[in-house]
C-alpha cells in the first residue's frame, strides 16, 4: 500500500493545472513587468520648480506662533459657520414660519387636493 504523494507545487494525478497564461503572475519576468505609477525609460523629469519635479524647492517653513495663529483663525472661522448653520437648521425646521412664508402655496394645494379626493367619493358612488 505504498501510495505516491505528488511533490510540492505538482498537482496530484487527474487534477488539472489552472490556465495561466505566460509572462502573468508571480512568475512573469521581472524586466516585463510593467510599472504603471513610473514614467516610461527615458522621459525626462519635469523641469525643477514645476509640480512633480523631484527637484522642487522646499516650501518655506513656519514657525510655532504662525502655525498657533492659523489654528486659532480656523477655530474662530469654525465656530463662526457652526453658529451659522445652527440658526439655518432652527429656521427651516420651524413650521410655523414656513407656513406663514408659504401660505399661498398651501392653500392652493390643500384646494386642489380637496377638489381630488371629492372627486374620487364622487366616482365611487356610482
Amino acid at each position: 500500500m505504498s501510495e505516491e504523494k505528488p511533490e510540492a507545487g505538482e498537482p496530484a494525478e487527474g487534477v488539472e493545472k489552472p490556465f495561466r497564461p505566460e509572462g502573468v503572475g508571480p512568475d512573469a519576468p521581472v524586466e516585463k513587468t510593467p510599472n504603471r505609477h513610473v514614467a516610461p525609460e527615458g522621459t525626462p523629469a519635469p523641469a525643477g520648480g514645476t509640480p512633480g519635479s523631484p527637484y522642487a524647492a522646499p516650501r518655506p517653513k513656519r514657525n510655532s506662533s504662525q502655525i498657533r495663529a492659523d489654528i486659532d483663525a480656523q477655530r474662530a472661522e469654525l465656530g463662526q459657520s457652526v453658529d451659522q448653520l445652527r440658526d439655518r437648521v432652527t429656521e427651516l425646521t420651524d413650521w410655523k414660519s414656513q407656513l406663514r412664508k408659504h401660505r399661498k402655496q398651501i392653500i392652493v394645494g390643500a384646494v386642489a387636493t380637496g377638489f381630488v379626493v371629492g372627486g374620487l367619493m364622487a366616482l365611487r358612488r356610482r
